[in-house]
């Protein structure tokens, strides 16, 4: 009986290291495919910042921020760390394939003279610790890069569902109650300052005998583990503590992780700057009506991808009717639809399209009365149409001004939205008149 058992343990620990030896190819595969799809990932980053800034109110768009810096810098991380595993695995290879030709170095068959020989080879290692050392590099990056993946994906998902569930909600709770969804955010950030301040005592060397004080961080890691990591709470928990509880010994090997992390940073932050994130923490900045914005003219406008502000044809108008289109972001429609009372205005149904044609005037009258515009500080009275804009393909109105009376020169026309009575902006938008002889 004993020698079946001994059998069956050695056929399984067989399969298991045969398993271990052959998944450098599964792990080849897998960095291939995850590389190409975490460098898609950064469009889907900066299309994530645009849904940001059309969706949410200004007041999360903090949240909105840091949401998308942190999946820079995590996208970043994750695809330098597949890229440099991809690359070790590819050497490991290699080393592998030489190794099946050329066993060892050899001082006999060297093509060089035996003292030089000799001297380069006492600094080399051996090609079998080389494989070996390489092999296990590439095994922990891996790991490494799977563990924050599932973080950084969980999180996500997470901070985005709630982002939907705190607009949906704030529409139906009455204005006085909307503090109570920002309760989870703020339990949140003190769990996350609770549980900084308990490690720093339980990992200081005069307490971790204390048993008192290692059980209450055991207590704390676990049960905040389902809070932070939720079903993946054990998968992330086993990788995190693989390398922390074999740090003294792989001193070297984490050490390389954060190398790698570093090198991720910088990766995520060069591309962090070709993004629109800065929007999140500017949009409600004062104007500065002494600089000429770029983007308020159509011809700089062709490679934009949102519009945040008004835009007109170009900065030299020479003839009359001056275009103006006017984005209305998704969050200003909301904000519009309920200061103009439209949501009750419309409940009967509509057999015929009469209802239909009277809610879309009622909503371009609510448009038309929340913008005004203003030429060299006159106030202009104009029609509106509701449009699309043809390179953005955002929702805005669009207005046409009779500028043919204006002096030939620098002139300007100001936008004034009033959302409500406390939330308004303006924008100046100088151009110069120089009508055609």
């Amino acid at each position: 009986m004993n020698e079946v058992n001994s059998e069956l343990s050695e056929k399984k620990t067989n399969w298991l290291q045969r398993l271990k030896d052959e998944s450098w190819e599964a792990e080849l595969l897998v960095s291939a495919v995850a590389i190409y799809a975490i460098l898609q990932s950064f469009s889907m980053l900066d299309w994530l910042i645009i849904q940001f800034l059309d969706y949410l109110n200004p007041s999360q768009y903090e949240i909105g921020y840091f949401v998308d810096v942190f999946g820079f810098l995590a996208v970043g991380v994750l695809a330098a760390m597949f890229a440099i595993h991809f690359a070790f695995r590819a050497y490991w290879i290699g080393l592998v394939g030489l190794n099946s030709v050329f066993p060892d170095y050899s001082l006999e068959d060297s093509a060089y003279s035996p003292i030089y020989t000799k001297k380069l080879l006492g600094i080399l290692p051996k090609l079998t610790t080389s494989i070996s050392k390489v092999d296990e590099l590439c095994s922990v990056i891996f790991s490494a890069a799977f563990g924050l993946m599932l973080l950084y994906g969980y999180v996500t998902i997470i901070t985005i569902l709630y982002l939907i569930l705190f607009n949906v909600l704030e529409g139906l709770l009455p204005e006085n109650l909307t503090w109570i969804l920002w309760i989870p955010l703020l339990l949140f950030g003190l769990i996350f300052i609770l549980g900084f301040l308990i490690s720093i005592p339980a990992n200081i060397k005069k307490f971790r005998e204390n048993e008192t004080v290692q059980n209450l961080y055991f207590l704390f890691s676990k049960w905040t583990s389902y809070v932070f990591y939720g079903p993946l709470h054990k998968s992330i928990l086993q990788i995190t503590m693989i390398f922390g509880s074999n740090f003294k010994r792989k001193k070297g090997l984490v050490k390389m992780i954060l190398l790698m992390l570093s090198i991720g940073v910088g990766f995520a932050s060069m591309k962090l700057v070709n993004s629109d994130y800065r929007y999140l923490l500017n949009y409600d900045r004062k104007q500065d009506t002494t600089t000429m914005q770029l983007s308020f003219y159509r011809e700089n406008n062709l490679n934009n991808r949102f519009l945040l502000n008004p835009e007109i044809n170009n900065a030299v108008i020479t003839k009359s009717p001056l275009s103006i289109f006017i984005p209305i972001l998704e969050h200003e429609v909301r904000i519009l639809r309920e200061e103009c009372k439209l949501q009750s205005m419309f409940t009967m149904e509509d057999k015929d399209g009469t209802l239909r044609a009277k809610k879309n005037k009622a909503y371009l009258d609510c448009y038309a009365q929340s913008h005004l515009l203003f030429l060299n500080g006159v106030a202009v009275k104009t029609d509106f149409l509701k449009t699309t804009h043809p390179h953005t393909g955002q929702f805005g109105i669009v207005a046409y001004l009779d500028v043919s009376g204006l002096q030939k020169g620098n002139n300007s026309v100001k936008v004034r939205k009033n959302l409500t009575s406390e939330n308004t902006k303006e924008w100046k938008i100088p151009f110069y008149y120089s009508p055609n002889q």
